[in-house]
């Protein structure tokens, strides 16, 4: 039987390996030879880490694409929607003879004191609702005829 040699570590003296059963000492060798190879593994996997397309020959494409961070929006100078002085612009409101319908909306009450309100607005606040008819199916059945003599 061949004498096994001491594995380089820490944890066991001459004299303990020694004493140590033979099927133990086999286990310990298996054990650190398998420590090397995934230690070997685990340099090679660092190394495939640190590759980009950057510092090798790998195409940009193959890359793992990371999000970027987005960054804080910058505060414009001016505000949101229309500017003073700007005109704006709107569509104009079709004559009253072209609309099916003019509903009026007349309050009954003040907004601030509750009383009872009478007469007349001779400038109301006006807006149109313009609305797509419903589209109408039109069905044609055309029907074949077959003649024997």
């Amino acid at each position: 039987m061949e004498k096994q040699q001491l594995p380089k570590t820490n944890f066991f003296t001459t004299e303990e390996w020694d004493l140590t059963r033979g099927g133990v000492k086999n286990f310990v060798v298996q054990q650190k030879q398998r420590i090397e190879e995934l230690e070997k593994q685990l340099e090679s996997l660092a190394e495939k880490v640190k590759i980009n397309s950057q510092n090798s020959s790998i195409p940009p494409s193959t890359e793992i694409v990371k999000p970027e961070k987005k960054k804080p929006k910058k505060r414009k100078k001016r505000n949101r929607g229309g500017q003073k002085g700007h005109l704006g612009n709107s569509r104009e409101l079709y004559p009253e003879s072209e609309c099916q319908s003019i509903q009026n909306h007349l309050p009954e009450t003040c907004k601030c004191c509750g009383e009872k309100l009478s007469g007349t607005d001779e400038n109301p606040y006006r807006h149109q609702v313009v609305e797509i008819p419903p589209i109408e199916l039109e069905i044609v059945e055309h029907r074949l005829h077959k003649y024997r003599m």
